[in-house]
């Protein structure tokens, strides 16, 4: 989504008072005159605190912080220094020995004292017992000490002293250590324009939302808990950090902290507690988390919140997810499993029905990787050959109208096939279904298949080049990477790779593999039967190669990975047309074949119209046109991840990568992309939906990093979500922006076109990407325009004078100009009336409406229902903050 962010120099950095430093900081490229200051500076990134105290091994970032709180362990009667309170006492000086009040350290107020004991000294108290002795620099004599506010931070640490009217005096309080030999100009901005201290006490306020323990004022970052926060990140996007036994602190002046306190609350310090307790307070309390008050969450926290209850979030292994967790999923009540129940059909696909033996193979397979405590229900209540048989059906009927068809179904009979395979084909039916309870005998029947593909695969090596068996494990992968689940997407995830490694081993991605398989009208019967079920297995092997290859595209779209899979290894030859694959028997096949004529000996490859997309166009009548322009897309996809991967590490003041060559290669790929447009309304009488829906989305892939993209919303952490904040700034001040929103709006047009039932899988996905692009761009619009001052008209182009741009409409001179100049109010259209993108909750709620269509929840798959709602808790989300 976004770019590379500038750094940013706050009023202390050494930059701006004119000093050049020769110690670069490798993170942000601050610069200092001293080592020692960017060490110190290094450790506000790293957060490493190397000073511990020896007696209760607490750790501090400076040697003088760790100094000072460990002169607090000196009491014999506390063998760990307490934390001072929310808020300091006001009481009068404690009694000192002239000894101690003389060295200005703390006295045990006994007689004599221990460090009067221990050092040999005359133990000497003043008369009365109650007076105490006067302290160098204070007034005597009853005068009123005048104390400049430098001067107070110049003392060293006072534990007592004393005042001939026994005045309380303020402490003397070094907040940033500044007098240590250990800290610079960098770490601290002296006070200005305060005097002196009048009368008897400070008045010093603070506001906890926005104090931190470390600040690091050359980058104008302060960390808080190991986060660094923008200093221009506004309000809206920063949650509440109070803390809820925390309503009262200290205050620097306002040259210190950059006007981040504005709590009045007066306190008075006693020059007793004079020991940097303030400082160790700051060290120590810890800032609540943001959930403290959801009332003043931000966006951000709430994406991040939505993401955890997501299926999206990260998979994190309990002991009880096992294969054999949802074996109870196997048995169907008879109110479904029945003849007249109502997803009974007559239809018939498949040139054949399951059998009743065929069913029984499969039983038996499940039995055997059932456990004990299962068995039972499962033999009472297993699916009855019937509806087996109808699941079956169903998939191959689905395959029928999609386009990337790879089984072969005219030479598919059940009845002969393995149970393994049997199982998985019934199992992707049964996850289209709309009933719940069919779509959880599915998934359960798909790990069964799993589990006995591995015992199969090891007894015999010889299986890994097997057709069936590898089309097997293909289906299991599909289902499992499109299921909603996180632990069966990592499973899918993970066993990707063994069977591209199959394949690849069988030189299934290599034109030697495949031959061309002539008929002829003089071919025997026979003869005819066997070259169609030969030219059958071959291309069957050659589209599960290209299957595989949409399939990690679009697995390492969803995922955001690099796909495993390169489209340099697709040098076989394209599909044949489709009608030769939808023949339905071996006359029918030949009669096609030889009326489209023989063609040419070699068709293209995934490689060759890579190198010239013209190839699609001059072998239309051999190929099968919509998949191999779909395999072509998807390569397009990976340029595309190459090019953002190219991106990220060129970031910033690269040694060795040029940013005019990223900014090439990104104008390289705009023509490609738009290119391959225009060939495909060219020879494509009717464009699929399905097609132009995927090539919308990967233009808009094109100009946002799909990463930060995801981050920004909050997929990992609050952290992440608020460090990508800078590249959102920049991205909506780009074109990019404008032409990223122009295409996620040519995606939702075009999911609106889609049959019903039918945007499920990578297509659900497409759409919640093109909403999850409209909702970052207006929450980081508004949170720009919060910052700016009441009244003051907003930025960019959601202005009353400029005209209403449907970003889900055709092309128009409107639609260039918001994308050029950015002259246009960005809208979409709604059922009633336009949904400005600039509201970001009401985007989301139309997303998701084209997503859902009329469907119930319970009948839309799990993978939809879970980007359902998390669309609508970011919609919330962006609601909250309005």
């Amino acid at each position: 989504m976004f770019g590379g962010s500038p750094s940013t120099t706050s009023p202390t950095s050494p930059q701006r008072s004119g000093a050049k430093g020769y110690f670069k900081c490798g993170s942000c490229s601050k610069s200092y005159v001293r080592a020692d200051h960017l060490i110190r500076h290094v450790r506000s990134h790293t957060r490493e605190k190397p000073y511990v105290c020896h007696v209760c091994n607490k750790g501090f970032a400076r040697p003088d912080l760790m100094k000072r709180h460990a002169a607090g362990h000196d009491s014999p009667d506390e063998g760990k220094r307490k934390r001072p309170p929310p808020y300091p006492k006001n009481g009068r000086v404690s009694q000192a020995c002239a000894a101690c009040a003389k060295s200005k350290l703390k006295c045990d107020e006994e007689k004599p004292c221990r460090r009067c004991k221990e050092k040999g000294f005359a133990c000497d108290w003043p008369d009365g017992g109650n007076d105490t002795s006067p302290s160098p620099g204070l007034a005597s004599h009853g005068e009123e000490p005048s104390y400049s506010l430098d001067e107070a931070f110049a003392q060293p640490p006072l534990t007592s002293l004393t005042h001939d009217d026994e005045t309380d005096m303020p402490d003397a309080v070094d907040p940033a250590g500044f007098n240590s030999p250990d800290v610079s100009i960098d770490n601290y901005l002296p006070p200005t324009g305060i005097a002196s201290i009048p009368d008897d006490t400070i008045s010093m306020t603070y506001d906890v939302q926005t104090i931190s323990p470390t600040m690091d004022h050359d980058s104008g970052v302060f960390s808080i808990d190991g986060t660094f926060f923008p200093n221009f990140i506004p309000d809206s996007l920063i949650p509440s950090l109070v803390r809820n036994d925390m309503h009262t602190s200290t205050n620097l002046p306002h040259d210190y902290i950059h006007d981040v306190f504005d709590h009045n609350v007066q306190f008075g310090f006693d020059l007793t507690d004079v020991d940097f307790g303030l400082i160790d307070f700051f060290n120590t309390r810890g800032i609540a988390d943001a959930s403290t008050d959801r009332s003043e969450d931000s966006g951000i926290a709430l994406g991040a919140e939505a993401y955890r209850r997501s299926s999206l979030s990260n998979w994190t292994p309990a002991h009880d997810d096992t294969a054999y967790a949802n074996q109870g999923d196997l048995s169907v009540p008879k109110s479904i499993d029945s003849p007249e129940a109502s997803m009974r059909s007559e239809r018939q696909i498949l040139s054949e029905r399951l059998s009743a033996g065929s069913r029984d193979l499969i039983f038996g397979m499940v039995l055997q990787t059932s456990t004990k405590a299962n068995l039972t229900r499962i033999m009472k209540s297993f699916p009855s050959t019937e509806l087996l048989d109808s699941l079956i059906q169903d998939y191959f009927e689905f395959q029928s109208c999609n386009i990337d068809s790879w089984i072969h179904g005219p030479t598919f009979q059940p009845n002969d096939q393995n149970p393994d395979m049997l199982a998985a084909v019934a199992a992707a039916g049964a996850i289209r279904s709309p009933i719940p309870t069919i779509r959880k005998l599915g998934y359960a029947l798909m790990e069964v298949a799993r589990l006995q593909l591995s015992s199969k695969y090891e007894n015999d090596n010889s299986t890994t080049r097997d057709l069936r068996a590898s089309q097997t494990f293909a289906l299991t992968l599909d289902i499992g990477i499109w299921s909603g689940n996180g632990r069966r997407t990592e499973i899918a995830e993970s066993f990707q790779n063994p069977l591209i490694t199959m394949l690849r081993r069988s030189m299934r991605f290599r034109r030697s593999a495949y031959s061309n398989i002539l008929p002829s009208m003089e071919d025997s019967p026979e003869s005819l039967q066997r070259k169609w079920r030969t030219w059958a297995e071959q291309e069957s092997f050659k589209r599960l190669a290209h299957h595989l290859f949409l399939h990690d595209a679009q697995s390492a779209m969803m995922l955001n990975v690099t796909p495993i899979l390169s489209y340099a290894e697709l040098e076989l030859p394209f599909p044949a047309v489709r009608a030769l694959w939808d023949a339905k028997s071996a006359d029918a096949w030949r009669d096609i074949y030889l009326r489209t004529g023989a063609g040419p000996s070699r068709l293209p490859s995934l490689v060759d119209t890579l190198h010239d997309m013209s190839e699609l166009s001059s072998f239309r009548g051999y190929i099968d046109l919509h998949l191999s322009t779909f395999v072509l897309l998807h390569g397009l996809s990976a340029l595309i991840n190459e090019y953002h991967r190219l991106k990220f590490i060129s970031k910033g003041n690269s040694k060795h990568w040029n940013a005019l060559v990223i900014n090439s290669r990104q104008q390289e790929l705009s023509q490609i992309l738009s290119h391959f447009r225009m060939l495909y309304h060219e020879f494509a009488e009717i464009p699929s939906p399905q097609i132009m829906l995927v090539y919308e989305m990967i233009s808009m892939f094109l100009y946002m990093s799909l990463e930060e993209l995801q981050l920004f919303a909050g997929k990992e952490d609050k952290k992440e979500a608020r460090r990508v904040y800078q590249s959102a700034l920049e991205w909506i001040n780009s074109i990019d922006s404008r032409r990223a929103l122009w295409h996620a709006g040519q995606v939702l047009r075009a999911a609106k076109t889609m049959p019903s039932g039918s945007l499920t899988g990578f297509l659900a996905v497409g759409v919640y990407y093109a909403s999850l692009a409209f909702w970052s761009y207006s929450v980081v619009y508004k949170a720009k325009n919060a910052k700016k001052p009441a009244g003051s008209p907003p930025e960019g182009h959601y202005g009353g004078r400029w005209p209403t741009v449907f970003l889900d409409g055709g092309d128009s001179t409107d639609v260039q100009k918001f994308i050029s100049l950015g002259c246009g109010c960005p809208a979409l259209q709604g059922p009633l009336e336009p949904v400005l993108v600039a509201d970001p909750s009401q985007t989301m709620a139309l997303a998701r409406g084209v997503l859902c269509a009329e469907a119930s929840h319970d009948a839309l798959p799990p993978l939809v229902q879970s980007l359902c709602q998390l669309m609508g808790d970011l919609g919330n989300a962006a609601r909250s903050t309005a």
